[in-house]
């Protein structure tokens, strides 16, 4: 009787450790999905953001209309280049990365010395990624804030779609993706 009461204490711990553990795995789990999300929504609102911009400079027009009407377009446009600022702050061409690979001084160190030296001066990788995330979710709640859920939800829709050659640092990049991504935003 002593020796299954103490096997059915053992049990219990075990289960309830095991309960414990399954918790935390599928806390962590919810927390890189809800990461991940966020994340491929930020760059698609990015995406969405310098597409726009630029087909508005290109035709004088806003091409896929997400419902803005005439006297909302000053605005909307005003409040793109605003988020269009703080995605792209850390690696657009007046950001200290592009001063750098762009000085003449420079031009006698190797390419990949000159990129692998400009790219530095982002913040790592995990700081980029939760700012990011956290001008994302002010986009939207700005969009949402300004122009109603309707307008916002159209932008999500049409964000899915966007295409841009334009794109965040969001990921580890090998030798050539950095001197790719250095050319593409400082040239």
């Amino acid at each position: 009787m002593k020796t299954e009461l103490n096997f059915d204490l053992y049990n219990n711990r075990r289960t309830k450790m095991l309960v414990i553990v399954l918790a935390m795995i599928l806390l962590l789990a919810s927390r890189i999905t809800f990461a991940q999300t966020a994340l491929t929504s930020a760059e698609a609102s990015f995406r969405y953001i310098a597409s726009t911009l630029q087909s508005f400079r290109t035709t004088g027009r806003l091409v896929n209309n997400p419902g803005i009407d005439g006297s909302d377009l000053e605005a909307f446009l005003s409040f793109l280049e605003t988020y269009y600022e703080a995605f792209s702050s850390g690696f657009n061409r007046n950001s200290a990365m592009c001063q750098f690979y762009m000085d003449p001084e420079n031009s006698r160190m190797t390419i990949q010395d000159k990129a692998d030296l400009s790219f530095s001066f982002l913040p790592d990788l995990e700081v980029r990624i939760a700012r990011y995330i956290d001008v994302d979710a002010e986009f939207q709640d700005t969009i949402e804030f300004e122009f109603g859920r309707i307008l916002l939800d159209n932008i999500n829709r049409q964000k899915q779609s966007s295409t841009s050659n334009q794109r965040l640092p969001a990921s580890e990049f090998d030798e050539a993706g950095v001197i790719s991504f250095i050319d593409s935003v400082c040239t």
